[in-house]
């Protein structure tokens, strides 16, 4: 195969990333069709994984960088790192997509069905890449939704995978159209934009709730520099500035949110600051949610959020389930003697359960640790479903980059999936809150230390996706793979 195809794959892939949130040129994702078209026409099932592998590669690489960001903040120790990470990480991710190619050449007989099967198994890649190991679910194709909130309402009946189908299908579309395929291209052109027409009529029979008498909620954004944060000789400094900015505009309602590890300290070593803070901050009826490191009687170190009280008791406390590989803990760690330099020496403990705060005036609280908030179908489990997620996070690792945009954009999905409001609340990055419906109640801008107030909305009714969770993405892929069979056989038959 000639290089100069996989560099055309390679930018083809990358190009078509711009549809991803913040960017969010809807058409950029028609670039697929180029690698999609080039893996069907391939010569051998090596030339497909080839082309497949490109793709991902630029798709992942061009949106994803800012993950490397992280290794540049404060003293940037490790800025020798930054191209392994920013070549590793698409790297390990675009390798769904080259498995992807490479069975979907195998499978396929023809021209035709091959490009149908790159679809329907790529579809299915994307969702493993969700959940194998911790899960690694960053800008799949199916965000390319979030580009307005009419399209986002299809979330509430697709999700994020779901979507995914849709948004390969219409990729592919050129495509189609150059292997003579035109019935099935019209159809997946249309199809986002009758979508866009049913979400548009959803949000009109769904107005925007009357704020009189709901109850409210301040985020608190403290944009304390990353270098500083864990900074002893300025932790006081840093705790007075959290309680001052927290107290700046009155009167404070009944819920204050900090973010992830506001309170920088082990309330088991210095639960008397923990206490002063709550004192000073909250009213006599208020309560706070804070995100705060905690050891165990074991020793185990959680990254945690607390219901904390006006007296400074931790009422109940939630630990973090998805750990960031790499961040918060080391996968292979004993066969890689290089990781220590990159996730530390201790690794975090993922917590057990799902437990929800409950919240006097407020109800059910789910609260998402970080990046917990990018896993679709994974916020309602054993039944309760919450009557508000609170999404505590540190956008501060990622600077000026897309991904504090992209983190945004992800939690604002969740909101319209489950029906349920969504709190964001960063250390810096963009805290913001969305109605059930996704519609943005106000934001604090990219690292500005401030406070914003909400009237709390209420639920939607619970949607199809909450109810069936990704049941459609496995009809997506059983159609799609039926009528990759058909073509394949029917071409076969015409020869």
């Amino acid at each position: 195969m000639r290089w100069q195809k996989l560099l055309f794959c390679l930018l083809a892939g990358a190009a078509a990333s711009l549809c991803l949130p913040p960017i969010s040129l809807l058409l950029a994702i028609l670039f697929l069709s180029y690698p999609a078209l080039q893996l069907a026409e391939a010569k051998s099932r090596r030339d497909a994984l080839l082309i497949a592998g490109a793709a991902g590669m630029g798709w992942f690489t061009a949106s994803t960088h800012w993950i490397a960001h992280s290794l540049l903040v404060g003293d940037a120790d490790f800025w020798f790192l930054v191209p392994l990470v920013a070549m590793g990480v698409p790297a390990m991710l675009a390798v769904f997509w080259l498995v992807a190619g490479a069975v979907a050449w195998q499978i396929g007989k023809t021209v035709t069905g091959r490009l149908i099967w790159f679809v329907a198994i790529l579809s299915f890649a994307e969702f493993a890449r969700g959940h194998v190991a911790t899960g690694f679910p960053w800008n799949a194709p199916g965000y390319l939704f979030s580009a307005n909130l009419w399209l986002l309402q299809s979330a509430s009946w697709f999700g994020l995978y779901g979507l995914t189908v849709l948004a390969l299908c219409f990729a592919v579309t050129p495509a189609l159209w150059r292997l003579g395929l035109r019935r099935w291209a019209v159809f997946f052109v249309i199809l986002p934009f009758v979508l866009g027409g049913f979400g548009g009529v959803r949000l009109f029979l769904n107005p925007p709730a009357g704020t009189q008498g709901a109850k409210k909620i301040r985020l608190v954004q403290p944009a304390i520099p990353q270098a500083e944060k864990w900074d002893r000789a300025k932790r006081a400094q840093n705790f007075k500035h959290i309680v001052r900015i927290s107290a700046s505009q009155k009167p404070i309602p009944q819920l204050t949110i900090w973010p992830e590890t506001a309170f920088s300290a082990f309330a088991s070593r210095d639960g008397s600051l923990l206490k002063a803070m709550a004192m000073q901050t909250l009213p006599f009826d208020g309560v706070l949610i804070t995100g705060l490191p905690r050891l165990d009687e074991d020793n185990r170190q959680f990254n945690s959020a607390a219901l904390i009280n006006p007296r400074g008791e931790i009422k109940s406390i939630y630990d973090k389930q998805r750990l960031v590989p790499f961040g918060e803990f080391a996968p292979f760690r004993r066969f890689l003697p290089f990781v220590d330099v990159i996730a530390g020496p201790t690794d975090f403990t993922a917590g057990t359960g799902n437990r929800l705060f409950d919240v006097p005036g407020y109800g059910k609280v789910r609260v998402l640790i970080c990046y917990e908030s990018i896993f679709s179908g994974d916020i309602v489990k054993g039944g309760t479903r919450p009557d508000l997620i609170v999404n505590i996070t540190n956008d501060a690792w990622f600077g000026r980059t897309l991904g504090p945009w992209q983190h945004l954009a992800q939690a604002r999905m969740r909101s319209v999936e489950e029906g349920v409001p969504v709190m964001r609340v960063a250390n810096t990055g963009i805290s913001a809150g969305f109605d059930a419906y996704g519609r943005s109640l106000g934001h604090i801008g990219l690292e500005k230390a401030d406070v914003i107030d909400f009237a709390v909305p209420a639920p939607a009714p619970i949607t199809f996706f909450a109810r069936a969770n990704h049941s459609s993405l496995f009809l997506g892929v059983l159609l799609l793979g039926l009528l990759a069979r058909r073509l394949d056989q029917t071409k076969l038959m015409g020869h």
